[in-house]
């Protein structure tokens, strides 16, 4: 991954300025590129983060989102397992933090974008200067917004709060998408996309990250219940 994903990135940036330079064949590689680029942090993330009995059990389970409630499964050598619904949970929750990490990303490249394209620029498809992150910024937000279509599709039988993460995801990405698409026009209506990214940014991160602090809050501790013992004072007999 850490030899295959520059690779990919590099040769896509290399695609984009021939593109720019007027080879009209090089815009389906500038694309391309990125998407190799992607799928190899993919690929590592789940081969890294995939447990074999997690992925057996998620294939296993019956469609329609229904899960099989197990108080106490024991493995081979008699140790407690994890149930089901907790497994797929965590899967869950670590996929919606990627996409949040994604969100997060493609917010920043929307600030380098916004320090590296003026304002003040003429209307028009590619602006005359910053053009390299401004498209960069834009094939990102494309394939972010495909991704997130897929995941909403994807969790539409999953758990309450799945279902909400993907669809505020969604939710907030559609309306970064078109805020940027309010960019082209040089007037009031540019500032009004610039806003609705910032946004649909906010709301999509927020809305991925929903799993997590509700995985946060179900794993924290209860308070300790008070022994009458020690509050009430007994008094001896004498």
């Amino acid at each position: 991954m850490v030899i295959v994903a520059p690779a990919c990135a590099l040769a896509g940036w290399w695609q984009a300025t021939r593109a720019l330079a007027g080879n009209g064949l090089s815009w389906v590689y500038s694309v391309e590129w990125p998407i190799f680029a992607l799928i190899a942090i993919a690929g590592w993330w789940q081969l890294v983060h995939e447990d074999p009995e997690a992925y057996t059990e998620r294939k296993t389970r019956p469609a329609g989102g229904a899960h099989e409630r197990v108080a106490n499964r024991t493995g081979a050598a008699g140790l407690p397992q994890p149930r089901p619904d907790i497994t797929v949970e965590r899967a869950t929750a670590r996929l919606a933090t990627i996409f949040a990490i994604l969100v997060g990303s493609e917010f920043l490249l929307g600030i380098m974008t916004l320090f590296s394209v003026p304002v003040s620029r003429p209307s028009g498809g590619l602006p005359a200067k910053g053009e390299i992150v401004f498209l960069v910024h834009a094939i990102f937000g494309f394939l972010l917004a495909l991704a997130s279509i897929a995941m909403a599709i994807r969790l539409r039988a999953a758990s309450r709060a799945a279902r909400i993460a993907a669809w505020m995801g969604f939710s907030g990405v559609a309306v970064a998408g078109v805020g940027g698409l309010l960019t082209d026009p040089r007037s009031l209506v540019r500032f009004t996309g610039m806003a609705l990214m910032f946004v649909g940014a906010v709301i999509a991160g927020f809305g991925y990250l929903v799993p997590l602090l509700l995985g946060s809050l179900r794993s924290a501790p209860s308070p300790p219940a008070g022994d009458l013992s020690s509050s009430v004072p007994v008094s001896g007999t004498g």
